[in-house]
């Protein structure tokens, strides 16, 4: 054998050995949270109440006979630009020495503090556990970031590394890492339909099954079980009758329209939505009558799930048949005929179509288009409701309000 010969195999079993072959298998599944509280973890003693992750460690062989020597860590690490923090941990926990792996062991980061010192795997074993905490984030030296904690109990806004590694003892090191983003949500507006109580007189709606539409900033948040994205929302629609209420709190508060069911409180809308059509098996909302109408925001937290409530809004059904106003004797109450009133406004609908008007005792033809293409009533009615849908450069939905620029009229 030449010397090259054996330079070749001295250099494939320096290779062979430098690899290190697996010797364990680790698996982890994060919990989906929308709003992460500090207290989740205790920066000092590491110790946590609401689970981050949980994992399962087992040998790669199962038949192995001797045990596996494996570390653990957990890290929690921020990155936020409005708080000037840079890729700073904010807490490590890791063992100080290995544990002894003989069967699988379930663990979370709730097991990962200061004051749990034993384990038990899959078979009963007792598995001695050794933590401490090895790098925390000096919060005197954060003020704003802990004014902010200390206002909300929440983490701020920014992004979050939560990593957990298991290394084995022959050097394998298996790392798992869940990246959020976190933006606690705040905003839950109502758009339309309505306004305050006192401008029910100008907030009608032509329709007893209006189109509900708010706005509020997006959630991060999948859940879990049917893979929806964004958080949860629902609604709430009452009547409000002078005679009994004092105000939109009291008529909210009240018998519901919808839900119908009145032990649900609120109705399920759905995840991550901004809209909502008013059923056709709710009841028809009556002419004449106002309403009030709320929604409820479910937020899912490290210490529960929240609800976020929006203000609350009056809107009218209008009565067409009504005699308290100044419509004309000959006003065409047909459903087309109450959409094209809608679409125009009473008063100029009354210059054109009234006495002495352009088109006076002219009905609508039935026939409607949008940008050239024939579309029906059902669909006037749900854009007078809710408006004209836009999306901007970010793949937001915003819905914008008909204006009337001219008015056409052939026989």
């Amino acid at each position: 054998m030449n010397k090259k010969n054996i330079a070749t195999k001295l250099l494939s079993i320096f290779f062979w050995i430098s690899i290190p072959f697996a010797q364990i298998e680790f698996h982890v599944t994060w919990t989906p949270y929308v709003t992460y509280y500090l207290s989740m973890v205790d920066i000092n003693t590491g110790e946590s109440n609401m689970p981050i992750f949980m994992a399962e460690l087992s040998r790669e062989d199962a038949n192995a006979t001797q045990p596996v020597n494996v570390d653990i860590e957990f890290e929690i690490i921020i990155d936020s630009d409005a708080l000037g923090v840079e890729n700073e941990t904010l807490v490590r926990v890791e063992t100080t020495q290995p544990l002894q792996l003989t069967a699988p062991i379930h663990l979370t980061n709730m097991d990962l503090n200061l004051s749990t010192d034993m384990l038990f795997d899959t078979e009963g074993n007792q598995v001695e556990l050794n933590l401490d905490i090895t790098e925390q984030m000096d919060l005197t030296e954060a003020e704003q970031m802990m004014s902010l904690i200390v206002q909300t109990g929440q983490l701020p806004n920014g992004i979050y590394t939560f990593r957990v590694i298991a290394t084995a003892e022959n050097g394998q090191q298996i790392i798992r890492e869940d990246i959020l983003n976190i933006s606690n949500p705040e905003l839950l507006q109502l758009v339309s339909p309505g306004g305050i109580l006192a401008d029910t007189t100008i907030n009608e709606v032509y329709t007893s099954y209006p189109v509900f539409q708010w706005e509020s900033d997006p959630c991060n948040y999948i859940d879990p079980s049917t893979g929806e994205s964004g958080c949860q929302y629902f609604i709430r629609v009452a009547e409000f009758r002078s005679d009994e209420h004092a105000s939109v709190d009291q008529a909210i508060e009240s018998v519901t329209r919808l839900p119908l069911d009145q032990s649900l409180g609120f109705q399920q809308v759905g995840f991550g939505m901004t809209t909502f059509q008013y059923p056709t098996d709710g009841g028809d909302l009556e002419p004449g009558k106002v309403y009030v109408w709320q929604i409820r925001k479910d937020i899912v937290t490290t210490v529960g799930t929240e609800e976020l409530l929006s203000d609350i809004m009056a809107f009218k059904i209008k009565d067409f048949a009504s005699t308290e106003s100044d419509e004309v004797d000959m006003e065409d109450t047909s459903p087309i005929g109450i959409v094209l009133r809608s679409l125009m406004g009473d008063a100029l609908a009354d210059r054109i179509f009234g006495p002495g008007g352009q088109a006076e005792g002219m009905v609508p033809n039935g026939n409607i288009t949008l940008n050239g293409e024939n579309i029906d009533l059902s669909t006037v009615q749900s854009i007078l409701s809710s408006g004209i849908s836009t999306i901007d450069e970010d793949g937001n939905e915003t819905f914008k309000q008909i204006e009337v620029i001219s008015v056409e009229v052939s026989e």
